[in-house]
């Protein structure tokens, strides 16, 4: 059969996880030549949100992760299965990191901590008849209901003092004045996540932080097939054909050395736009440093304002992105030479290294929660090197003990911090003596997709109208499935490759844990526990 796309060009705007999918499936079930395919990314390397760098000597830094599930995922785990592992002949991607998580299975025995140190039992939800209520009719209301509700507009203050929001609220991220509608979509989509959150079983771990352990190998792949990486260019605009439809013409640009340019379209080509980035703006600090809060101009939401204003149907970013105050929060990494703090931690959780996943200290005015995961987690981390992650989720408020916000704590504040709510004062000398490296990093936008909004503020992967242009990213509407996903960045880009091109194949759809007699059974005792 003739391929008909062989000689059509594709521009992904963005380096992320939804344009190296997007990539993947042009050349492999479009018929696209890699040579053809061009992502284009402001950053100097490219992964979006999914990073991991640093060395030995410096420290380590992931900005954050992504809860990875086997159960859910399903495009995800289809993507990965095409893509060979970088270590092990003849396996996928997914096969390597199904393999790794089930021979490292996660179970949290620390999973809430008190102000006093005590690991809590965390098995009960704490749910008193209105919370349970509360639940039950968000579970059954219609989401085409819940536009600009928040959670708190929802819920009495007594859910907001659960063992469930504390649990619920750190694994993903949740804010009191995050949207419902997005709250919703999550009961629906890891209701199998109800009742196992005291333990986090169900969370999939990959070998190395998710830049290396995912990111790489496609690049890997796509580097295979020839695709075009053009990195340190930001794109400024997009221009359209006259008219009522959506047509791309051009694309304009500017590099990192200040060079302006334009890449024309021919009719057949195609433009991918990741409408929105989390890690817009981040910036790190490091041990003696704080990290900058950078909030004005976010690039791709400044571009997705810009072009949003030319044609209709191209979404509303602005209830995204004007609220930062609201959509920040801190993240850190901690390096050190040799393995005496993650000693005291394991100690202290009874989790070996990759086995807890979140400790969250409840009453820390913070919020912090750690993660330290099974060692190396970077592929340049030798064996005298150990490293872990935690965050905070209200940078604005007083420490606990450094009597100052930790978005303007350094790493060794934000370390001195940590230590004490872990009740380990008497070592914190020796803990210190073992530093490398404790990099904060403030992100302003990385709670930007769960912002109350119209479900029409989002718009569709291909909009209505478009001739060759699809949305790709977290800020896009898919039926069903939820944000902040590795999932929702691959199912957006299958989505829009086949659409645009025709090309009868299925996207794999949501399964329908929620409507399984026996899951709802477990969710609903798991609501009295």
């Amino acid at each position: 059969m003739e391929n008909t796309n062989e000689n059509k060009h594709a521009y992904f705007v963005g380096g992320g996880l939804a344009s190296l999918a997007g990539a993947v499936y042009l050349v492999q079930d479009a018929g696209f030549k890699g040579r053809n395919i061009h992502i284009i990314e402001t950053l100097p390397v490219i992964g979006g949100s999914n990073d991991g760098s640093g060395s030995k000597q410096n420290g380590f830094v992931c900005r954050g992760g992504r809860m990875l599930n086997e159960e859910t995922y399903e495009n995800f785990w289809e993507l990965t299965s095409r893509i060979p592992s970088l270590d092990i002949p003849n396996i996928s991607v997914k096969d390597e990191i199904l393999a790794f998580d089930h021979a490292n299975p996660t179970h949290a025995n620390a999973r809430l901590i008190d102000k006093d140190g005590k690991i809590l039992d965390a098995h009960a939800m704490d749910f008193d008849y209105e919370d349970r209520m509360k639940l039950l009719k968000l579970f059954f209301t219609d989401e085409n209901e819940l536009d600009h509700l928040t959670i708190r507009e929802w819920f009495d203050d007594h859910f907001f003092t659960t063992n469930f929001w504390y649990m619920w609220q750190t694994t993903f991220a949740w804010q009191q004045w995050s949207g419902l509608f997005e709250f919703k979509r999550y009961i629906h989509r890891m209701i199998l996540e109800f009742s196992r959150i005291d333990t986090l079983e169900g969370v999939t771990r990959t070998p190395y932080n998710q830049y290396e352990s995912v990111i790489l190998p496609i690049k890997k792949e796509l580097d295979r097939y020839g695709v075009d990486f053009t990195l340190k260019r930001t794109v400024t605009d997009l221009e359209f054909e006259m008219g009522e439809t959506i047509t791309v013409t051009a694309i304009e640009y500017k590099d990192a050395d200040g060079h302006t340019g334009q890449m024309n379209l021919n009719p057949g080509d195609l433009c991918f736009f990741t409408n929105g980035c989390i890690t817009d703006n981040s910036n790190n600090g490091d041990y003696q440093t704080p990290a900058k809060y950078l909030p004005e101009n976010p690039p791709s939401f400044t571009l997705w304002q810009k072009i949003a204003a030319k044609k209709s149907g191209l979404g509303n970013p602005s209830p995204f992105f004007s609220k930062p105050q609201q959509t920040k929060w801190h993240s850190f990494t901690a390096t050190f030479k040799g393995d005496q703090m993650l000693k005291m931690i394991e100690a202290y959780s009874a989790n070996k290294p990759g086995s807890g996943a979140l400790m969250t200290f409840k009453d820390s005015s913070w919020r912090m929660s750690i993660v330290v995961s099974a060692q190396p987690h970077f592929r340049s981390q030798q064996e005298d090197t150990t490293i872990f992650w935690g965050y905070g989720l209200y940078p604005d408020l007083m420490g606990d003990f450094v009597k100052k916000p930790m978005i303007d704590c350094s790493g060794e504040e934000i370390l001195t911090e940590l230590i004490h709510h872990l009740h380990l004062e008497e070592h914190e000398f020796e803990i210190k003596q073992g530093v490398v490296n404790v990099i904060p990093v403030m992100m302003p936008y990385i709670d930007a997709l769960f912002q109350p909004h119209a479900k029409t503020d989002r718009p569709l992967v291909v909009p209505k109208g478009s001739t060759n242009l699809a949305m790709i990213s977290q800020f896009v509407e898919i039926a069903q499935d939820m944000v902040f996903t590795e999932e929702y960045s691959v199912r957006a880009a299958r989505t829009a490759v086949y659409s645009l091109l025709g090309i009868d194949k299925a996207v794999e759809p949501v399964t329908a844990h929620d409507k399984r007699p026996d899951v709802l059974a477990k969710a609903a005792l798991t609501a009295f526990r």
